[in-house]
């Protein structure tokens, strides 16, 4: 892996945003850039960034995107049409040198690690999580935030979880390391998700959940207090029925029905199953 540098602020405009406005339509969502407190945002870089979700959230919490990096063209298609331009091609093998920036964010690639798929300890890509701490620990950002499947805290008996913490403590960041239910925080899905944050040389301390989420047992007793997360009922019961065809009502409101091999696996799949109770020749 190439050594990575991080520059300067003075050497970073080329990556700044071309656009006042990023316009979200499939999601109707609207992201307004506040040019004349441009500078004075925190700046974020998202490694692994796909389409973007979590350049969107802290965007929409007030950072400024100063890069993202993906080696998906379709996933950096879509980033640059809804957030921004200042995206970088990489499988990580090479990778530009990083902007100065408060916040490197970053979700590698998961199959290694999650329980729908083969969880092949030896899967190159598990590798892509000790290339994300190298890069916290060489270019120092105020703050990280990993996000991961909950396979990764068990995965190769912990190792990759040493591979993540091991630099980045050496480096000086206190670390919270936790596995979170969204709908602990209202979103009506129970997706459960591995999030570290750390901050340099300060405890960054983590969000306290929001909604008590059913269907865990205990979860009735631990979270006594607080209002129940919405079910999917509950959040799309104003919907229309959803169209077959683009671009839908509202926008994105759509859906291509299922044929040929992935008809087959949803007839085939139960409830709870996942890729592993089909048979071989329809894993994917």
């Amino acid at each position: 892996m190439a050594r990575r540098l991080c520059r300067s602020r003075r050497e970073t405009s080329r990556y700044r945003p071309a656009h006042s406005i990023c316009p979200i339509d499939r999601f109707g969502l609207y992201t307004e850039r506040l040019l004349a407190n441009e500078t004075s945002r925190p700046t974020v870089v998202d490694l692994f960034c796909g389409c973007g979700g979590l350049t969107l959230g802290l965007v929409a919490a007030g950072y400024r995107s100063a890069l993202a990096v993906d080696r998906w063209p379709a996933a950096l298609e879509t980033f640059r049409r809804n957030i921004g331009d200042h995206v970088y091609e990489s499988d990580m093998a090479v990778v530009p040198s990083l902007p100065e920036c408060d916040l490197i964010v970053g979700g590698p690639p998961c199959q290694g690690f999650s329980s729908a798929g083969l969880r092949q300890q030896h899967d190159a890509r598990n590798s892509l999580v000790r290339d994300f701490s190298s890069i916290i620990a060489e270019c120092r950002p105020k703050a990280f935030i990993f996000e991961n499947v909950e396979g990764f805290l068990t995965a190769g008996n912990g190792e990759y979880v040493r591979d993540l913490l091991a630099p980045t403590i050496a480096a000086g960041y206190s670390i919270h390391l936790r596995k979170v239910n969204a709908a602990n925080f209202g979103v009506p899905q129970h997706r459960k998700r591995v999030i570290a944050v750390g901050g340099l040389g300060f405890d960054p301390g983590f969000p306290a959940f929001t909604h008590r989420a059913f269907g865990a047992p205990g979860a009735d007793l631990a979270q006594v207090g607080r209002r129940p997360a919405r079910t999917v009922g509950e959040a799309i019961l104003d919907l229309p029925p959803a169209s077959t065809e683009a671009p839908g009502v509202p926008t994105g409101h759509w859906f291509r029905p299922l044929a040929g091999e992935e008809l087959t696996r949803a007839r085939l799949l139960g409830p709870g199953q996942t890729m592993r109770d089909l048979p071989e020749e329809l894993w994917h």
